[in-house]
């Protein structure tokens, strides 16, 4: 087994250094330990890394006391982290997902306050069989088959991955080392317990050819980034939060690769199905707004569909406002101000369009509006985003709509609606910010007075 490991840093091209350990007290990151240990002989440093989840009571807590005392016996110097887990993120990402999760976050700062140039985790070929057949039932494109990776580019290793469970076994017997059982691995709610179980009732023959699928898929992999990077190269315009596809390219697989690498690199929190991806390839010409995870959604923007995170839900405002003041919203992080204004004498025309002069730049490069109320009118106003049921009467026309048909004709993106601000006088929207004044408020006539909206952001 020891000599397992040492192939395997020889292959990575990871000479001696400093690694972290995960170690949860099982038998596979037990036996990790153990080897990691015996190859301080070589020259490597180690460090175990433990993190407590309290999701067993006191099974948990023992695991934390088997992980210390084993270290202790070892000399290996060991982190112990609270991995207490968030009921939110159980509910929107699920226990095992929530755990993982945490473990990495914990781990990776453990590993940057010791100075570890690796994170070493047990994950082993049976881990890496029941991984290909998990993808397999649930849905997966070549991507997927490539399963559990040896080496990743954050510095995260998997040693033992040539090794299997009954090898794994065998070894700890040979050192009379007796590792902790989570009884959660038996918990058959759990799609890879079941597949364990699967697995272990087809034998080792099986195990070895699933987990052969996914090397030989890691092997061709180069082969096939090189086609999807020349795609890359010329469909999309990448930033950091979001992706661009500016066209598309015809072979329908293809499209699939594009859509699921982005949908990586911008955090999907899950794996998505091949299903799914054939579907939204397939359908690229007629989305205009439609979910791809949890996190990501693709839009029809000015031309291009762009991969993107979903925006954050606008949080209601509403504030009150009277002439010769100010207020700053902080849900949109703009300030918005009325003054009356004296007009120049100019060529207004009773009943027609806005007067010359009647709409400038804000000097944020937001917007600036002249509007005017009756004669003696109080010159009261509430500032606030827009309700259901708004309904605003547009520039020159001759009665009101509905405030969301009037936004979308203007082509206003979904997202941005909720957060513009809509200047309300005597229950009536003077003005949509930064998009148009209501018919009824425009200049036209000294026979009322004159007042300029302006928002400016912070």
């Amino acid at each position: 087994m020891i000599d397992l490991v040492r192939r395997f840093f020889a292959a990575q091209g990871i000479e001696p250094c400093h690694v972290l350990a995960a170690v949860s007290g099982g038998p596979d990151s037990t036996a990790l330990l153990l080897l990691l240990a015996e190859l301080r002989e070589d020259g490597f440093t180690v460090t175990a890394g433990h993190v407590n989840h309290h999701l067993r009571g006191e099974e948990s807590d023992g695991d934390e006391a088997f992980v210390r005392d084993l270290c202790k016996r070892l000399g290996v110097e060991i982190h112990v982290a609270d991995g207490t887990l968030d009921p939110e993120a159980i509910r929107a990402s699920g226990l095992e997902a929530a755990a993982r999760d945490v473990r990495h976050e914990k781990l990776a700062a453990i590993a940057s306050e010791v100075g570890a140039r690796y994170v070493a985790t047990a994950h082993q070929k049976d881990d890496q069989a029941e991984t290909v057949l998990m993808r397999l039932l649930t849905g997966t494109g070549l991507a997927g088959l490539r399963g559990i990776h040896p080496r990743r580019d954050d510095g995260w290793i998997r040693p033992l991955l040539e090794a299997t469970r009954a090898g794994i076994e065998e070894f700890l017997a040979a050192r009379d080392v007796r590792a902790r059982t989570d009884q959660t691995n038996t918990d058959a709610r759990f799609l890879r317990n079941r597949v364990r179980v699967v697995l272990r009732d087809f034998g080792p023959a099986v195990v070895e050819n699933l987990a052969s699928i996914a090397t030989q898929a890691q092997q061709f992999w180069p082969a096939v980034e090189k086609s999807i990077d020349a795609v890359e190269r010329s469909c999309t315009f990448i930033t950091e939060d979001e992706t661009r596809f500016v066209q598309w390219p015809q072979d329908a697989w293809l499209r699939q690769a594009l859509l699921n690498r982005h949908i990586r690199r911008l955090g999907g929190s899950r794996e998505i199905s091949s299903d799914d991806l054939q579907r939204l390839a397939s359908a690229v010409g007629d989305i205009r707004r439609v979910s791809v995870t949890r996190e990501l959604e693709l839009v029809h923007q000015r031309g291009a569909l762009v991969l993107r995170r979903t925006p954050e839900p606008a949080i209601p405002f509403e504030v009150e406002l009277d002439a010769g003041s100010s207020a700053f919203i902080s849900e949109i992080g703009a300030t918005i101000s009325v003054e009356r204004r004296t007009l120049d004498p100019g060529p207004w025309t009773l009943g027609g369009r806005q007067g010359p002069g009647s709409k400038v730049q804000g000097p944020s490069g937001r917007a600036a509006q002249l509007f005017q109320l009756p004669e003696n009118a109080a010159a009261h106003f509430t500032v606030r985003n827009r309700r259901r049921g708004d309904r605003f009467q547009p520039l020159g026309l001759p009665h009101d709509k509905k405030l969301k048909d009037f936004l979308i004709d203007r082509k206003i993106e979904a997202e941005v609606r909720d957060r513009i601000p809509l200047l309300i006088w005597n229950g009536e929207i003077v003005w949509v910010a930064g998009v148009e004044i209501a018919e009824r408020f425009k200049v036209t006539s000294p026979a009322g007075t004159v007042y300029e909206v302006k928002l400016e952001d912070a």
